[in-house]
């Protein structure tokens, strides 16, 4: 199907299932198989069992069938046997079905059936009164739904189908389902398709509510739930009409509710004098149970099953056994029971969830003309609360809590059987915040930034009125979500005694997005929040109002818009602050007395926000050094440089305002030793100072020399050739390379041959293994090979974890005699563990006298 947008007071198309029913066991029948050419297709008439229930009953053109849509293709050759004059009420329309819908829910309801062609509807035969009260937008207004409904029990209709549907209440609505319930109309409506609380007829108590399951027997994703919900048909690929004469597949709860309406007529069809009540319960009694309960806020009472309906007895009450606490039945909120009590069966037991607290009222139908006839014992959490005693049109209301009420029904003060028809209603109580209807009743939030608040419309005409204290210049993020579809809240913001504006609204075009949000700027003083359902009807359902407030943030360092009024920085400084306004220039400054390195990185930039920073040495104000763009929150360098002695400046600029949040940059200074901005203060400076000197080791862009980090092979052939050639010691050509893991393009390569060569190295099946880090037994044992040292070991071992079997005891050993290594305090050497580069640069330094 084309599910249609929702709009505020607007109807939308909507899955609906009628059911169909028969009183009286009645023996099996042979079934009936029609001979429409595409029924191979209608896989949902096998799961609904309507096959089997065509051998019974198929057709019923002894009452009219009222289906209130979008019309009907009125010449389709397979309905237009089965199709009534359309009535039409979309003035500005012809009565032709120009959105399409109406003629798809014709076909489920009652296509021709048996007659060679196309498809077949649940009805062979039938006498099917469209009436048309959707556009061809699919959309409508509760009143015209309503004057539908009416019209149709006017004309005589006897079931009445609607697959459109208002998820906003209507007492014009609701006096029309009445209407037709007074006067002995079955009435079908589809839930929805908002995966969400049972939309409007179908919430009423006497209106048959249909919901959607996919081939497989599972709730559609769509289909809308909750107490009200009584039954379940197919709505998934059911094939069916379309305008033009041609047939396609529909899907939702529109698809599922006509076959509920063709069940009920067969029903009729075979007990001509059943009331709706009594076509209720037969569909209900009859349903397949698909949870292993006998009702659930998901599938109802469960799918439909025409041929039990059509073949099953009508009990004197569906609801048995449930004659103690433990096999209580349900009585959903907002739906109705009927029941028999006599001699044999004293004792009726149901139960309610109940989501909020409030009041649940009983409103009583009994059999007996005697005052009270019916006592109506009330539990909450297991425990015995009142009991009310109830006559014919007598109501009870009784106050609940949020939980699982059980109600036992039983005969008071009469012996003859009762029969009893109860439908409930609930009511939830006020919010926590009444009363606060008007501006001289004004709740105060609570103090805070972050507040959230839970409140209600307990009646058509509830108004909610709040205030908040802004303290300073900030911003106010106001969001209000709802707990269900049927809550629209309005909320109208203005300062109190702020006459220059009429204030700010916050609404929603869209119903099936009940989250709605606003931001707003905001100066000291009071404002004044009124909330309010957006049409007036009280709703049982909550809404979550949230406010967030955001003082503007003060920038610490202003002023500071020139480089005169620059804020001096420390060491290894942060560097904070907002940019309200382009025009606003932040200036910092920060001194080195010796050549260092400088870094800034921006840890957090705020969203959407980008900052230009430059940098400048005072010695040439005119030009900057360096500017860039930053943006981000990746903590990214946004400038390194090695600076000479000197002052500097930075200042920040952006072209996107912000004053609520602030931008976070981090700058570091390093002092350079010996070429580096990472060895100052490190054990092995002046080594690597000096081997620096030598040639031994390179500079490199970076001014890095990661002193703690792990030296790799390639590295140490490097280093250690280096000192080689700067010993003067003869280390030969390049040879041939062997290794299939070293590369010429390799900025170590003629190192790594070099060592190889000289067999200082050694590869590893056949690779070199360049970036692998070297050990302290390895470095030791390639240091010896280098400097061509006798080795031998020593008659005790110098360390305990190197025995004599190692092997690279010996060259340990002798380097240790030698001085250029050592231990560790523990009697250690760790042979296993990588040499660090700082570490590298020592031995190398001792081992060549470098």
């Amino acid at each position: 199907m084309r599910y249609t947008q929702l709009t505020k007071r607007m109807i939308i198309p909507v899955v609906v299932t009628l059911l169909a029913f028969t009183v009286g066991e009645k023996p099996a029948q042979a079934a009936a198989m029609p001979n429409d050419p595409y029924f191979s297709k209608q896989l949902h008439l096998t799961q609904i069992k309507a096959v089997e229930a065509w051998g019974i009953v198929n057709s019923n053109t002894a009452i009219k069938i009222a289906v209130l849509d979008s019309g009907v293709d009125s010449s389709h050759p397979d309905l237009k046997d089965n199709l009534l004059p359309t009535i039409n009420l979309v003035q500005e329309e012809s009565a032709s079905d120009l959105n399409g819908h109406g003629t798809n829910v014709i076909g489920i309801l009652g296509a021709k059936g048996n007659n060679g062609l196309g498809v077949t509807g649940v009805l062979w035969n039938a006498k099917i009164l469209p009436i048309k009260i959707l556009d061809k937008k699919g959309l409508s207004s509760s009143d015209r739904l309503a004057a539908g409904i009416r019209r149709a029990v006017n004309e005589g209709a006897k079931v009445v189908l609607m697959s459109a549907s208002a998820i906003y209440y209507s007492k014009a609505l609701e006096d029309a389902i009445d209407f037709a319930e007074d006067r002995g109309v079955v009435v079908v409506a589809a839930t929805g398709n908002e995966g969400s609380r049972v939309n409007y007829p179908a919430a009423f108590p006497t209106v048959i509510a249909v919901g959607a399951v996919t081939n497989s027997n599972t709730i559609h994703s769509r289909s809308n739930f909750g107490p009200e919900i009584n039954l379940v048909a197919p709505g998934v690929n059911v094939y069916t009409t379309t305008r033009g004469g041609g047939y396609d597949s529909m899907k939702g709860t529109s698809a599922a509710a006509p076959q509920v309406a063709g069940a009920a007529a067969l029903i009729l069809a075979r007990n001509p004098n059943m009331k709706p009540l009594e076509v209720r319960q037969l569909l209900y009694h009859s349903a397949t149970k698909l949870n292993g309960v006998r009702w659930d806020r998901r599938t109802g009472y469960g799918l439909l099953n025409i041929q039990k309906a059509v073949m099953s007895r009508l009990p004197d009450d569906i609801n048995e056994p449930n004659n103690t606490q433990r096999t209580a039945a349900a009585f959903p909120m907002e739906s109705q029971i009927h029941g028999t009590l006599s001699d044999k069966d004293k004792s009726d037991w149901f139960y309610t969830d109940i989501p909020y607290e409030g009041t649940l009222e009983l409103k009583a139908e009994v059999s007996v003309d005697t005052q009270a006839p019916l006592a109506a014992s009330v539990y909450q959490d297991g425990k015995p609360q009142d009991t009310y005693y109830l006559g014919n049109k007598a109501t009870a209301t009784i106050a609940v809590k949020p939980g699982k009420v059980h109600i036992h029904f039983q005969r008071s003060a009469v012996s003859s059987t009762l029969r009893y028809t109860i439908t409930n209603r609930f009511a939830i109580a006020p919010d926590r915040y009444e009363p606060n209807n008007s501006i001289d009743q004004v709740r105060p939030l609570p103090p805070g930034n972050n507040i959230e608040i839970k409140g209600n419309f307990h009646t058509a005409q509830d108004v909610d009125w709040f205030s908040y204290f802004v303290r300073d210049p900030g911003k106010l993020y106001l969001r209000v979500d709802t707990d269900t579809l049927r809550l629209d809240p309005e909320i109208k913001v203005r300062k109190e005694r702020d006459k220059t504006s009429g204030g700010i609204s916050l609404n929603s075009s869209s119903p099936t997005d009940p989250l709605k949000s606003l931001e707003m700027n905001v100066t000291p003083g009071r404002y004044l929040f009124q909330i309010q359902n957006s049409y007036p009807a009280a709703v049982s359902g909550e809404y979550f109002f949230q406010l967030n407030y955001m003082p503007e943030r003060k920038d610490p360092n202003e002023p500071n818009d020139t480089y005169r009024l620059a804020t001096k920085l420390g060491d290894n400084s942060l560097i904070t602050g907002t940019i309200p306004s382009e025009a606003d220039n932040d200036w910092f400054t920060f001194s080195v007395p010796k050549e260092t390195y400088v870094t800034i990185r921006a840890p957090y930039v705020p969203p959407q926000v980008k900052i230009m920073m430059s940098i400048y040495d005072s010695r040439d104000m005119k030009y900057a050094i360096r500017a860039e763009k930053v943006f981000g929150q990746d903590n990214s360098i946004v400038f390194e440089k090695k600076l000479a002695a000197g002052t500097y400046y930075i200042k920040l600029t952006s072209t996107t305002p912000f004053r609520y949040d602030a931008y976070r940059f981090t700058l570091t200074r390093q002092e350079m030793y010996g070429g580096f901005r990472d060895i100052h203060g490190h054990w092995a400076r002046n080594d690597i100072g000096r081997l620096t000197q030598r040639g031994v080791i390179t500079v490199p862009n970076t001014y890095s020399f990661r002193p703690d980090a792990n030296m790799t092979r390639a590295e140490f052939a490097d280093m250690l050739l280096r000192s080689m050639k700067a010993k003067k010691l003869p280390i030969g050509r390049v040879g041939l390379n062997t290794y299939k893991d070293l590369d010429k393009k390799h900025w170590a390569y003629e190192s790594l041959l070099q060592a190889s060569q000289l067999g200082i190295m050694s590869g590893f099946n056949g690779k070199i293994e360049p970036d692998r880090p070297v050990n302290r037994a390895e470095m030791a044992l390639m240091i010896a090979r280098a400097k061509k040292i006798n080795v031998s070991r020593s008659s005790s071992p110098s360390y305990r974890d190197v025995p004599q079997s190692h092997w690279a005891v010996a060259a340990i050993e002798t380097l240790s005699h030698y001085g250029w290594l050592h231990g560790y305090q523990d009697g250690t050497f760790k042979p296993d563990r990588p040499v660090k580069r700082g570490e590298m640069v020592t031995v190398l330094a001792k081992s060549f006298q470098l």
